[in-house]
């Protein structure tokens, strides 16, 4: 159980670090602040490339960081702002399944 939760740990961790890049990105792109734009989509891809190829969070990484490149900054904004909220999503059901994991946990101490 120690390693199911150290995993869940850090995928939470994994998660929220991708939640607070993509968050960035739909700041920088709703106020057209383009000044470190492609280092700031170094690290989404970077996070992204670390994940395996069907992990949640590096599809919603990958998908805003090509929109970012690919389409205008009003509709790069929206993506990236439905990514950041998917991820929001599955970081409550990670912590979730931790508190849960937990509870178990303190039952069979």
């Amino acid at each position: 159980m120690y390693e199911q939760r150290e995993q869940l740990v850090e995928e939470i961790s994994t998660a929220e670090r991708a939640r607070d890049l993509l968050a960035g990105l739909e700041r920088r792109l709703k106020e057209r602040d383009r000044s470190d734009l492609e280092e700031h989509l170094g690290h989404l891809e970077q996070l992204a490339g670390s994940l395996p190829e069907a992990h949640t969070v590096r599809l919603l990484a990958e998908s805003a960081v090509g929109s970012a490149r690919a389409r205008g900054a009003g509709y790069a904004g929206s993506a990236a702002s439905r990514s950041r909220s998917k991820t929001e999503g599955r970081l409550s059901s990670l912590r979730g399944s931790l508190g849960r994991l937990d509870a178990l946990a303190r039952m069979d101490a």
